[in-house]
């Protein structure tokens, strides 16, 4: 099953806005000081994002990613 950026978008913007906040900003940080091009990233998500998938890995809940933000 692919996730598609309209998914992804549908997914965050039903997000609490101090949760979407968090969102963005660590969305903007995965950007800065990255050498990687495009193309290697894009690999490399998804890798991840096949392992979120099969099982592989079972990923973190967004309270483990930032903690208790309430």
């Amino acid at each position: 099953m692919a996730i598609t950026n309209l998914a992804v978008a549908e997914e965050a913007l039903s997000l609490a806005p101090a949760e979407r906040a968090d969102l963005a900003k660590l969305l903007v940080q995965s950007l800065e000081g990255d050498s990687r091009t495009d193309e290697a990233i894009k690999a490399d998500l998804r890798r991840r994002l096949e392992d979120l998938v099969s099982g592989k890995d079972s990923g973190l809940t967004f309270s483990q990613v930032f903690g208790n933000t309430a």
